[in-house]
């Protein structure tokens, strides 16, 4: 059974459009209310509406169904609608390796799974993986220490717990027992 869905949006909020944009790709039939752009009653009744959902009446406001979700959250959105995508089997593909490694996915879902994503296109672009957070040349060799995981990510997480990217972190940073710094660039920089 299809969901009803609607999105409360601005015309201005880069993160409503890009949830516009995933629901549009996905081809997931939505309402889309800009706010910003209606005027008089049709404004009152769409801010009416919204504040039913969510009292802050916050961008971008997300209703499937009776579920609401708030901020930017590609992810849930997509698990709640019920949409697996090739980054959810990439997910579960790496994860099922890394862990039994030590290394575990960031638990900020968001960031993974837009990390994740930043690999595949990489992998559409170059033919492999590149590290997103890092400029790849395209050439497999001169990228090979940035290919994910890149060989940067052991000594990272054995000393910030996480890697520069932040997509693979330890048990103890995802639990909060370490404290979450900044990780610098190991890279060196002739290698760029």
């Amino acid at each position: 059974m299809a969901k009803n869905i609607i999105l409360y949006s601005l015309t201005t909020c880069a993160y409503c459009q890009a949830i516009r944009k995933m629901l549009t790709d996905l081809k997931i039939e939505h309402t889309y209310i800009e706010a910003d752009s209606l005027e008089g009653e049709e404004r009152t009744a769409a801010l009416r509406d919204l504040k039913k959902v969510n009292p802050k009446c916050s961008f971008p406001t997300t209703v499937v169904g009776d579920q609401v979700i708030t901020g930017y959250k590609a992810q849930e959105i997509k698990e709640t609608i019920g949409i697996r995508t090739e980054v959810d089997e990439l997910f579960e593909r790496l994860k099922k390796v890394n862990e039994k490694k030590g290394y575990f996915f960031n638990r900020n879902k968001e960031q993974t799974f837009e990390l994740l994503r930043g690999l595949m296109h990489n992998k559409s672009r170059y033919g492999h993986m590149a590290c997103p957070c890092r400029l790849a040349s395209g050439d497999r060799q001169k990228d090979k220490d940035i290919i994910c995981p890149c060989e940067y990510r052991e000594p990272d997480v054995q000393e910030f717990g996480s890697c520069f990217c932040g997509l693979y972190v330890s048990k103890e940073w995802n639990s909060d027992e370490i404290d979450h710094v900044e990780v610098p660039e190991r890279r060196p920089p002739e290698r760029m």
